[in-house]
């Protein structure tokens, strides 16, 4: 974690001295740190139970896409409607390249 001078508002820098551990600024300012384990597991558990929140878990099963869907045949099955999508894949002066993929086999293709 960044912490900064409360004097001076510079980056405080970790420094070492006889085995203790010291936030110092060039401005003189000096504090000794807090058990950094202690902080890294209050983060961990913190952004753990953010996680287990916020979590959403999708699958190929789900067919969930936040792509728009068009009238196009696909290839492979024949279906008539698929997701599609544009990607700059080459220089930006080239046109971008159309990618379709079927909502029946999940087959993908590009124009």
């Amino acid at each position: 974690m960044v912490e900064f001078c409360p004097e001076c508002s510079n980056l405080l820098r970790k420094k070492k001295v006889n085995e203790k551990s010291f936030l110092a600024c060039k401005c003189g300012y000096e504090r000794e740190m807090e058990s950094d384990t202690n902080k890294i597991k209050e983060s961990i558990h913190k952004k753990k139970k953010y996680l287990k929140k916020n979590l959403v878990i999708l699958s190929e099963e789900d067919k969930i896409s936040a792509n728009p869907r068009t009238r196009k045949e696909c290839p492979k099955c024949g279906n008539l409607e698929a997701e599609t999508w544009q990607v700059q894949i080459r220089s930006s002066d080239e046109p971008s390249t159309h990618f379709f993929k079927c909502t029946n086999c999940r087959y993908t293709w590009r124009e």
